[in-house]
Parts: structure tokens; C-alpha cells; sequence
């Protein structure tokens, strides 16, 4: 991994970020969590794609002999190395509450995973499940993920921030100030 890549990723971050921010023109997300739209279903499947290009680069990262393919391979090789993701949150300005896209992904699959997946497979069967929350937990578990990828690959960044989000760990990637580790690298 070079600094070239995991900026470009940050980068495809910020423009699928923008989009989402831009869908607050048509709907106020707060208590319509679940309304969904072509817009919507947009940026689930390219946040997602974007999600398993940064499970790739994590597994890869982890053991350079793994060649992950899939979301239960992806699991088990980041869960087994960093089982306190499922903790990490974000906090969704827009939205006004803490989203945790990995909890629970110890126990069983995750949701808006299995929401892209059925948009992307069989869109006019599961068009519903192209929500505004599937499309935010997508988004919201790029940004960690990328924290993540940040942590493990030594690579920090100094001037970008999100506009959309707020999290803990933050301040410690992209400020001068510190901020608080990431769950698996508390001490």
C-alpha cells in the first residue's frame, strides 16, 4: 500500500460522502431513515464496492499470502485480527446519532452489507432495501475502515476531514491533536 493509494481512497470517500450530503436537498434524513431511492441504491453499491477494495487492501495488509474474495473471508481475516472493530462508531452529523456499521459482525452478517448485495443482485425484488440508512452504514464503515487502513499501513493524513461525520478517532489520523485510538489499538 502507498500513500497514492490510500489517498485516493479517502478521496472516493469524500466524493461519495458529498453525494449523500447532497441527497439532504430531497429528504431530511432524521425519523425517514428507511426511505430509499435510485440515489440511494447509487451510493450503496459504489460505497460497498469501495468498502471491498479497502477489505482487500486490509487482508492484504494482514497476510500478504491471503487472498480474501469474499465477505466471510474478509471477516475471518479481520476479525481475527482486529476483533474490536464491531465496537467503532461515527456519528452521522446529518443524521444526529452514533452509527456502528460493524456491530455485530461477530455474531452474524452484517445489514446494510446484505442490503447492497440484494440491490445489486435482484434491484426490482429489493429496491426498498436501497435506504437511506444502508447507504449511510456503508459510508460511515468506509470511513473506518480507511482509519483502519491508515493505522496499519503507518500512513497518516494531516488535512482532510469529513463533512458528514464526526468520530473519536479522528482527531489522532487527520489533526495535529490526539485523538483516541482505534478499539484494537487501545492500550
Amino acid at each position: 500500500m502507498d500513500k497514492k493509494t490510500l489517498h485516493g481512497m479517502w478521496n472516493y470517500f469524500l466524493m461519495l460522502e458529498s453525494d449523500l450530503d447532497n441527497t439532504s436537498r430531497y429528504i431530511e434524513p432524521l425519523n425517514q431513515e428507511n426511505v430509499y431511492s435510485f440515489e440511494f441504491a447509487k451510493i450503496l453499491i459504489l460505497a460497498c464496492t469501495e468498502v471491498e477494495a479497502v477489505f482487500k487492501a486490509i487482508c492484504h495488509e494482514i497476510d500478504d499470502s491471503q487472498t480474501a474474495g469474499d465477505i466471510r473471508k474478509y471477516k475471518s481475516i479481520i476479525l481475527g485480527r482486529y476483533p474490536k472493530i464491531v465496537n467503532t462508531k461515527v456519528s452521522a452529523k446529518r443524521l444526529g446519532r452514533d452509527i456502528y456499521p460493524f456491530a455485530g459482525w461477530d455474531r452474524g452478517p452484517l445489514l446494510w452489507w446484505n442490503g447492497y448485495n440484494d440491490v445489486k443482485h435482484n434491484r426490482e425484488s429489493n429496491f426498498t432495501k436501497a435506504t437511506y440508512i444502508n447507504a449511510v452504514s456503508a459510508l460511515s464503515a468506509l470511513y473506518i475502515l480507511v482509519f483502519y487502513l491508515s493505522k496499519i499501513t503507518g500512513i497518516e493524513f494531516k488535512d482532510y476531514a469529513s463533512q458528514y461525520f464526526d468520530s473519536e478517532y479522528a482527531n489522532g489520523f487527520f489533526l495535529h491533536n490526539s485523538g483516541k485510538p482505534l478499539p484494537d489499538y487501545e492500550t
